[in-house]
């Protein structure tokens, strides 16, 4: 099955709307929740998307606060492979290569120490490949590491790292081939650093939701704040990896697409940036990015429709 793309969001505005209702209302859908008790309802896609994202709840193996590696483990046996089937037919990876070579900006979203340095290695080949942008950010949060991370950082030679911002800039410096910044900016709750040539960023952006960490959304509010404004013209260039895209680009879409009118293109890491630095996912970690995806399309629609 081809996975269904993602919601299109150009320079100037477009309307995602009949994108979302395609997805909610899509027989991949209907098949995935009904093999968990469910049914997603004949209805408005407003509706259709409350009901399902109150089903989805049974995919909350995180408990609302744990940390993605964190997630219960399920096994459903000889149903396994056709739900992964379905879960990849829903389009949570995206894909692994830009549409066009130049960017305005090209965003690297943050996450554990092995997903940061993949995303940073794959954007760094992208932009020897010949992609070009005019500027280049890594955003992370001031989420201090776990025992996990920092025995893999000392592993890998990155050394002393303190939060998930810190393991952005040395993944940028790494692949990058960047000395030590020259700049960094400090607020309530969040730096920026910036390098000598004033393209290449790095924000630890503050949390909108206290105590807890920021969240993906929180980053990409405070890139807009304190790194770069965005343009009705410029065309940003998010990187991730599979599952994340899809609920990730959504946030962004309606973060940022919506409120500044510039173009949103999300993909998600290559084959060899995955083999190098991913890891196999259970099916219940996937199933949690179904509900975020869910989540996020929600938003997006609401927001549209509003």
């Amino acid at each position: 099955m081809e996975p269904f793309p993602l919601p299109p969001c150009e320079p100037g505005g477009t309307d995602p709307s009949a994108a979302i209702e395609a997805w909610v209302a899509s027989p991949q859908m209907r098949e995935l929740v009904a093999r968990f008790g469910g049914a997603v309802p004949d209805a408005p896609a407003r509706e259709a998307l409350d009901h399902v994202t109150e089903f989805s709840k049974v995919w909350d193996f995180r408990a609302g606060t744990k940390e993605r590696f964190d997630t219960a483990r399920v096994g459903y046996g000889a149903d396994d492979e056709r739900i992964r089937d379905l879960i990849h037919a829903l389009g949570n990876g995206g894909r692994p290569k830009p549409v066009h070579e130049h960017y305005d900006h090209v965003v690297v979203l943050g996450g554990g120490i092995r997903v940061t340095l993949g995303r940073v290695d794959f954007t760094a080949r992208l932009l020897r490949g010949g992609t070009t942008a005019a500027t280049v950010a890594g955003l992370g949060s001031l989420r201090h590491r776990d025992d996990r991370e920092h025995r893999e950082g000392l592993r890998l030679g990155l050394g002393e790292l303190e939060t998930e911002a810190d393991m952005m800039t040395a993944a940028l410096r790494r692949f990058l081939d960047l000395p030590e910044p020259a700049r960094t900016e400090t607020g309530d709750g969040w730096w920026h650093q910036t390098w000598p040539d004033g393209g290449i960023h790095v924000l630890a952006a503050a949390s909108t939701r206290l105590p807890l960490r920021a969240s993906t959304a929180c980053t990409l509010i405070g890139w807009a704040e304190h790194v770069s404004r965005p343009l009705r013209t410029d065309r940003v260039l998010l990187v991730t990896n599979d599952p994340y895209v899809r609920h990730q680009h959504c946030d962004a879409v309606r973060l940022l697409g919506l409120t500044y009118g510039c173009g949103i293109e999300t993909i998600g890491m290559d084959d060899l940036a995955t083999a190098e630095w991913g890891r196999p996912l259970a099916t219940t970690e996937l199933l949690q990015e179904v509900r975020s995806s869910i989540l996020a399309m929600r938003n997006l629609y609401s927001a549209v429709k509003q």
